[in-house]
């Protein structure tokens, strides 16, 4: 029963909630559902006696995933640009452009957008669900889900750019089960996007 229970959840907080954003126009707000959500299963994994907090750091394990981390960073800048490059699309068009709002994205990012998102799901989808679905259905259902999350975009290419991605992010997790490295890396993906070209349209898309 519980294993039922628990996949009704894991469908209607990850797939049917974010698809159902889809199509309610809350503009901005959209954002302040998902902080909600985060504030509401980091209360979760507090009041859980079987949940160790640990998972909640790892800025220890920065330095030796840092070449890990750095190189991933690479590659997906490389494949940005090379989306970028085949939509015919400007490079560095919000910098450029809007170089004010670039530099606040970049400072609030990995505050308000990928730390949520690291933390609903990579550390409490692997503590709620990782007895239903095991250490690889668990990754896979995380990459997936962290893609759904992102049809709340117009652009079809986030979904398409977002779904290797959390394979990466979640596949990293379960190595090490911290937050710390994955926040990282996912703030420096984001910045990647916002920098040289795809940002602009995600933000349009989001409002």
């Amino acid at each position: 029963m519980r294993a039922i229970l628990l996949s009704l959840e894991l469908l209607a907080v990850f797939v049917a909630a974010p698809v159902s954003l889809r199509f309610v126009h809350l503009g901005r707000g959209k954002l302040l559902v998902l902080l909600a959500v985060t504030i509401g299963c980091l209360a979760l994994l507090r009041r859980d006696p079987t949940f160790d907090r640990r998972e909640l750091g790892g800025r220890r394990l920065l330095r030796r995933e840092g070449r890990g981390i750095a190189l991933r960073s690479v590659g997906a800048a490389a494949i940005i640009a090379a989306v970028l490059l085949a939509r015919g699309a400007p490079f560095l068009d919000l910098p450029r452009d809007h170089p004010r709002l670039w530099l606040v994205i970049l400072v609030f990012y990995p505050l308000v957008s990928a730390w949520p998102q690291e933390l609903l799901y990579r550390t409490f989808f692997f503590h709620r669900y990782a007895g239903l679905l095991g250490r690889r259905g668990t990754i896979a259902a995380s990459g997936i889900a962290f893609a759904v999350l992102h049809v709340v975009f117009v652009d079809p290419i986030a979904m398409a750019l977002t779904l290797p991605m959390g394979l990466v992010l979640a596949h990293r997790y379960a190595a090490h089960r911290r937050l710390a490295p994955v926040w990282v890396e996912h703030a420096l993906y984001g910045w990647a996007v916002f920098t040289l070209g795809l940002g602009a349209a995600f933000f349009r898309a989001a409002g």
